[in-house]
């Protein structure tokens, strides 16, 4: 079943299917949308910077695509696209930017399909020569005041494989200081000092047993 999580300033607004029963959302308030609500509630609301509640938006009868559509009616849209790069071990390639550590991504630009903006941008960031793109993940999806505006940025996650002696070099003029390959010992360790999005798409691929051995 499709939920939608959506990562703001300082708060996050999840859109489920009923009926839903998760621990996680313990504390969120909650939105039942029939409608009526639908037609009638201002989201833009829920993704004021000053925002610090958490929301759970329960969709009832609605179709949760169109929801999701009328609750980011008010954000300008943004595609982007990455990798969560593994090598022959099952290490994970993590970069350290702006005090966090995060994944390679980039602006998906004209002409470009979403896999060719991944593929280029981890290939950019990360200065290899060799990558393999492999299948389709998960999207994620958060917002930022970009040119005046308030803009949701949807990356598009890619997994990929790179062999360990390829030679790394961090794009410095992207702001990106150290590239690590990440052992599955470490990973909970670096996720702790990530974003919040980059944590919930590790929480995903974990769920569906993307990377079971």
């Amino acid at each position: 079943m499709q939920n939608y999580t959506i990562f703001n300033k300082q708060n996050k607004v999840s859109i489920v299917k009923t009926p839903i029963k998760d621990e996680n959302f313990l504390g969120y308030q909650t939105i039942y949308c029939n409608s009526d609500v639908l037609s009638s509630y201002d989201f833009s609301t829920l993704f004021d910077d000053k925002q610090t509640e958490n929301y759970l938006i329960v969709v009832e009868q609605e179709d949760i695509k169109t929801v999701f559509e009328r609750v980011t009616s008010s954000l300008y849209f943004v595609k982007a696209a990455g990798g969560i790069v593994r090598n022959e071990n099952g290490d994970y390639l993590f970069m350290f930017r702006n005090g966090f550590w995060d994944l390679p991504k980039g602006h998906h630009e004209k002409g470009e399909t979403i896999e060719q903006t991944a593929k280029r941008e981890v290939l950019e960031e990360c200065g290899m020569k060799q990558l393999e793109v492999r299948e389709y993940l998960a999207s994620s999806f958060h917002t930022y005041y970009m040119n005046s505006r308030k803009e949701i940025k949807q990356t598009y996650w890619y997994d990929m494989y790179c062999h360990s002696s390829e030679m790394l070099t961090p794009q410095e003029e992207e702001g990106i200081q150290q590239l690590e390959w990440i052992t599955q010992k470490d990973l909970p360790g670096i996720l702790s000092h990530s974003y919040p999005n980059i944590r919930c798409l590790f929480e995903s691929i974990a769920s569906c047993n993307k990377y079971e051995k």
